[in-house]
């Protein structure tokens, strides 16, 4: 199944990195008024170090960091579903992210609006997949099996004809699918058009 949309950075990610940040700036004072103190016992000389750090008010307000800016052109689910319906991986998108200089979000919408549009996007569907990956061979075979409509039952009686376990039988089919032949058995539900 492939996601409507990808968020890169929530809420809860962006609080946390204040929080990091924060912990960082107050260690680095603590640090840095622990050397000056050390360095004043020592007896070195009083221009080394400052007579105060600033440490910084435990009772004032935290300010996170801005939130993300939001893409030029919100992705929309018309352009989601006209991206994801053309064939489009998310290695796709990251291509067209890399090209024209933006975000994954930004990529999808602007090239979700081409194709709505009827424009060419300047990746086609699928190039950005590394082929030789056994991984990404294996994800298009699943992906070949369900989008013809087959269901888990489907491949759980493909699996008993076949003799295998379950994963393999829906690879199995998968591939044979991708190279135009047909299964044994008709799908259960309805293929993906």
């Amino acid at each position: 199944m492939k996601p409507l949309a990808s968020t890169t950075r929530s809420p809860r990610r962006l609080a946390a990195a204040g929080v990091v940040a924060a912990t960082l700036t107050v260690g680095a004072a603590g640090a840095a008024y622990a050397l000056a103190h050390d360095a004043r016992r020592e007896g070195a000389p009083a221009a080394a170090a400052p007579e105060q750090a600033e440490v910084p008010d435990a009772s004032a307000t935290w300010v996170l960091p801005s939130p993300i800016p939001r893409p030029a052109t919100p992705l929309t689910q018309e352009q989601s579903d006209a991206f994801w319906a053309a064939g489009y991986y998310m290695e796709d998108a990251d291509a067209l992210a890399t090209l024209w200089g933006t975000d994954l979000q930004e990529a999808k919408s602007r090239a979700g609006q081409l194709l709505l549009d009827g424009q060419p996007v300047p990746v086609a569907p699928g190039s950005s997949l590394d082929l030789s990956d056994p991984g990404t061979v294996m994800m298009l075979e699943q992906g070949a099996f369900w989008d013809a409509g087959y269901t888990a039952e489907d491949g759980a009686t493909l699996a008993a004809l076949w003799h295998v376990d379950v994963t393999e039988a829906k690879i199995s089919a998968g591939k044979i699918l991708r190279d135009g032949q047909a299964l044994p058995i008709p799908p259960s539900g309805t293929p993906v058009s």
